[in-house]
């Protein structure tokens, strides 16, 4: 344990030196894959590297990405997890390993982790929740990427007072990774026979992806969510098995956007989660009719009403009332 501390220390001062001199490594090959890391969280640029957008800092090695405490951080790229905790710096934690040798650290969360050391997780998994905890002088995400033990270069993708979307390809060459999930076009339909057919690419040949009974289809990146029999289920790809999850019945309304999901029960109840393994969380007491998901927006209807917020933690602004809404779209 000592040794790996040691090693650990030796790393960062190693950082601290790459920085304050410039010499950031490794170059990027040309054949590298950009784009294949996505943004973890939404928010606004206060700091890359040693540039502390106003002052300089040569131990500071990521990005720093401000945004309301509690909004959803998700993993850059599939990989697992190698720490998960506490640190006296960072706060709660998260370090992921991924392949190709690159090293992803998410710092600051306001709560303990959604994952556990050794978990294998999908690119876009919840991680945490964006906090101050640690050294940290207000809510954002401290983003690093490392690749064998060097300092990656963030400052192309990255500028002070820009602004990240969650979900967005990182803009920097990534050698050795592929794009993940790359679905260039998607398309699905239910017919009256409750069969939801799906295909990639408009050429394509439709695949029929259950037996009946569908009433609903949503799309969003990899994910493919279905309405049949008051169930919600999703799976990812064509391929991929589904998952129920939530059943008994109960769902009127289905969304998927990214790893976000909700759904609205007979009761009127909204639920929403970051992750598909993670516990469902109630949005409101009841009376909803429809459900919207568009990047960290969840939008709803309830008694004519569309009432929308910023993320799972944040708080509801009535967008259009006077009971006279019927349907709603979000988009960004």
């Amino acid at each position: 344990m000592d040794n790996r501390k040691t090693a650990t220390a030796a790393r960062w001062a190693l950082a601290a030196v790459i920085v304050a001199s410039g010499l950031l490594l490794p170059a990027r090959p040309a054949a590298a894959a950009t784009g294949a890391m996505i943004q973890p969280v939404d928010g606004t640029v206060t700091g890359v590297l040693s540039n502390r957008c106003g002052s300089t800092d040569s131990d500071h090695y990521g990005v720093d990405i401000a945004g309301d405490s509690g909004r959803a951080i998700g993993a850059a790229y599939p990989g697992t997890v190698t720490f998960a905790g506490w640190t006296s710096g960072g706060g709660n934690t998260v370090a992921v390993s991924h392949a190709g040798g690159y090293v992803t650290r998410y710092l600051h969360m306001v709560q303990a982790p959604a994952v556990a050391a050794g978990q294998a997780v999908r690119q876009g998994q919840l991680l945490g929740y964006v906090g101050s905890t640690g050294n940290s002088t207000g809510p954002h995400l401290h983003f690093e990427i490392w690749r064998n033990d060097s300092l990656y270069n963030l400052t192309p993708a990255y500028s002070c007072g820009g602004a990240v979307g969650k979900g967005a390809p990182i803009n920097l060459a990534f050698a050795d990774l592929p794009v993940v999930g790359a679905v260039t076009q998607r398309f699905a339909f239910v017919n009256t026979a409750g069969v939801l057919h799906v295909k990639d690419g408009a050429y394509a040949a439709w695949q029929p992806v259950n037996s009946g009974g569908a009433t609903k289809a949503v799309l969003s990146g990899d994910w493919i969510g279905m309405l049949q029999s008051g169930t919600f289920y999703a799976k990812q790809g064509v391929n991929g098995g589904w998952l129920t999850m939530a059943g008994g019945g109960q769902v009127r309304d289905i969304a998927v956007s990214g790893d976000r999901f909700a759904f609205v029960n007979t009761a009127g109840v909204l639920y929403a989660k970051d992750g598909a393994y993670s516990p469902w969380r109630a949005m409101n007491a009841g009376g909803a009719t429809r459900v919207e998901l568009s990047g960290n927006w969840i939008g709803w209807i309830q008694d004519g009403t569309f009432y929308a917020k910023d993320g799972i933690y944040g708080g509801w602004l009535t967008m259009a009332g006077g009971g006279q809404v019927g349907d709603i779209a979000v988009s960004g």
